[in-house]
């Protein structure tokens, strides 16, 4: 044995008796994979055993609801509100705890942000002049209501204890119920809970305390909040410092984060890929709480090595390190970390489709670890089984398909017409703040060569090439091309990818042609160098970037509206000489002057090949993935369905 590298870390932390071992929290996540009405499933039982077998101290149920009716935040969210619950709940802590992991439970209740009642009543909030959206049907809680919700934070936590729990998290921060309290932004009201500060902090003091009376004294209990919300009139750091000082009375770890989930200051909540990499967001307050507070200090955002989380905590800046996308990434974080193997892990691209899932309240997932809930080896084929896997392609769906194939112990060729690997992901990463793309292409390829399958490159497939080769099944890969519609002058546009990469000058008024996620990037990139900006689509305005996931599309649009990007939808483009002519859904027409043009205006598949090798071989033989599918693809669907393919052969 050898000593590891990261001590700090591996400090055990005991607590109320409890023994943690380590300082790496499993941060809460919304994962929905309970039954619909929040019973225990066999999916959440597995997916919550692969999170503690990641070798995590403790892991924590996300976003709990303390009234599961009609109103809750979404459905197959865990159901601690009923004692025929009890028996569910005690499954998933006995199957974390013998696969080395405390389980914790972050009971939350979102307030003004939850559904509203189907009866049509009004939603009881702790101000009705301040609701989220201006048509909201609410009324001002009253002390009946404020009782009734502190004695159902108190009843779910008893219930986690009886459960078998020995740790349980409440949720006072990102302008959920308790922390609308806290900030001013929210809580206007002009009784005894309202207006000053000491006034804001006394019913989230009540809840707490009201808990810990409950729960007594062999219960670890976890409160998270944000240090400060970042928006007009929201909760500042002070005020929030002097709470924690206070609720320490009643907690052991005060968990730091910040932000706002409901206003734009989301982006930090959730730190997009806009943030500057490598750089944990919330470490300059957990070391001022650090110096208040005589309990442990949790720190989470943007935390995504044992590297880091080491250098965090060996500093004295926080006590513990929080931490849920580089998990989701890759699973073996620390078992690879602990091998001296750092440079295996998996790196998060942020793109955030795990969380956009929540979003539309379907289950928890990740766009490049199809594995993500899966523990242990994939499991591997017979001999007799074993194939000659023939893939074309050499992008995001067919590096998958060569690492999953060879995994399984198949023989897998892949063929790419380019110089090189990785496909269109390539330039996906070249505008400068998609660092954290660039690292996981650079990972992926370096995987893929590294993954035993054969490649071959500046290789285009043809069938004569296929009938020499005589494989046994064939996963088609072929990705997507840049479209160049006929459009009269497209020629005059500069390529988008050109654009990215600064192989090509532009000018000082730029106006990019389309609306997606690859224009709008390119529009960022050139307004951060100073241009004047403008980005045209024949989609509507508010369709822009309709496939990016909500918190990376805020911050996005954010960004070009600070930037003084111009975004005009509905115009269909006539043609492009000088800048560009449109018309728009009225007839009308618009000529917007450019020095420089930008073809942004998307991709199509590449699937020629893919469905002639269908029709001469059938789908028993051949398998089309990724791109060449579907229009407007994904990295996420690339991904999937090439691991899901190599899976099924």
């Amino acid at each position: 044995m050898k000593p590891n590298a990261y001590p700090h870390v591996f400090q055990p932390l005991t607590i109320r008796g409890l023994t943690l071992k380590n300082r790496l929290e499993y941060s809460p996540t919304v994962v929905l994979k309970c039954n619909a009405d929040g019973t225990m499933s066999q999916d959440m039982l597995d997916f919550m055993e692969w999170q503690a077998r990641t070798g995590a101290g403790w892991v924590t149920v996300g976003d709990t609801p303390v009234t599961h009716d009609n109103t809750s935040h979404w459905l197959c969210e865990m159901n601690v509100c009923d004692d025929d619950c009890i028996h569910g709940m005690n499954q998933l802590v006995e199957v974390c705890r013998k696969n080395g992991a405390e389980l914790s439970c972050e009971l939350a209740y979102a307030g003004r942000g939850n559904r509203a009642p189907k009866d049509g009543s009004p939603t009881a909030i702790v101000s009705a002049e301040r609701p989220l959206e201006p048509g909201d049907n609410v009324r001002t809680m009253n002390r009946n209501d404020m009782d009734y919700m502190k004695q159902q934070f108190v009843d779910c936590a008893v219930r986690c204890k009886h459960a078998g729990f020995r740790m349980v998290m409440l949720h006072c921060a990102h302008n959920n119920f308790l922390a609308q309290w806290l900030s001013p932004n929210s809580n206007v009201r002009t009784d005894e809970y309202g207006g000053t500060p000491e006034n804001r902090r006394k019913y989230p003091l009540e809840v707490l305390k009201a808990v810990r009376e409950a729960v007594g004294e062999d219960m670890v209990i976890e409160l998270r909040v944000s240090a400060q919300e970042g928006i007009p009139d929201g909760l500042t750091f002070e005020e929030s410092l002097d709470f924690m000082e206070l609720a320490q009375e009643y907690v052991d770890i005060m968990h730091i984060s910040q932000g706002s989930i409901f206003h734009l200051s989301a982006r930090y909540t959730i730190p997009t890929y806009f943030r500057e990499p490598h750089k944990p967001l919330n470490i300059a307050y957990s070391e001022e709480v650090k110096k208040r507070l005589h309990i442990p200090v949790a720190v989470v955002g943007m935390i995504t090595t044992l590297k880091e989380a080491e250098e965090i905590i060996a500093s004295g800046k926080a006590d513990i390190v929080a931490m849920a996308k580089s998990f989701m990434s890759d699973g073996d974080i620390i078992h690879k970390s602990l091998a001296g193997n750092a440079d295996k892990v998996r790196p998060c691209t942020r793109c955030d489709l795990c969380g956009n899932a929540n979003a539309w309240g379907t289950e928890m997932s990740c766009a490049i670890n199809p594995r993500c809930g899966i523990y242990g080896d994939i499991e591997k084929v017979s001999e007799k089984d074993r194939k000659n896997v023939m893939i074309i392609g050499g992008g995001p769906a067919g590096m998958m398909a060569a690492q999953i194939l060879e995994a399984r112990g198949h023989n897998a060729s892949l063929y790419e017409k380019s110089d090189r690997l990785g496909g269109l992901l390539n330039d996906a990463c070249l505008v400068p703040f998609k660092q954290l793309m660039k690292e996981y292409v650079e990972w992926d390829v370096r995987e893929t060569n590294e993954c035993g399958a054969k490649i071959y490159l500046n290789t285009e497939v043809t069938e004569e090439l296929i009938e020499n080769e005589n494989p046994d099944a064939i996963i088609v890969a072929t990705g997507s091309v840049y479209m160049t519609p006929p459009i009269p002058g497209i020629e005059n546009a500069l390529a988008v990818r050109d654009v990215d990469a600064n192989t090509v000058d532009t000018g000082e008024n730029v106006v990019v042609c389309g609306g997606g996620i690859t224009g709008l990037e390119c529009a960022l990139a050139l307004a951060n160098e100073g241009k004047k900006v403008t980005v045209v689509d024949m989609l509507p305005t508010e369709n822009f970037v309709l496939e990016m996931p909500i918190f990376n599309k805020a911050d996005l649009l954010a960004q070009l509206n600070e930037k003084g990007v111009k975004l005009c939808g509905s115009q269909r483009i006539q043609s492009i000489e000088g800048g560009v002519k449109t018309i728009d859904e009225n007839d009308n027409e618009q000529f917007f002057a450019a020095d420089s043009v930008v073809n942004a205006l998307g991709v199509k598949p590449d699937d020629a090949l893919g469905k002639a090798l269908l029709s001469k071989y059938g789908s028993d033989q051949v398998i089309m993935v990724g791109d060449c599918t579907a229009r407007g693809g994904t990295y996420y669907r690339s991904n999937h369905e090439a691991y899901n393919a190599a899976m099924r052969l």
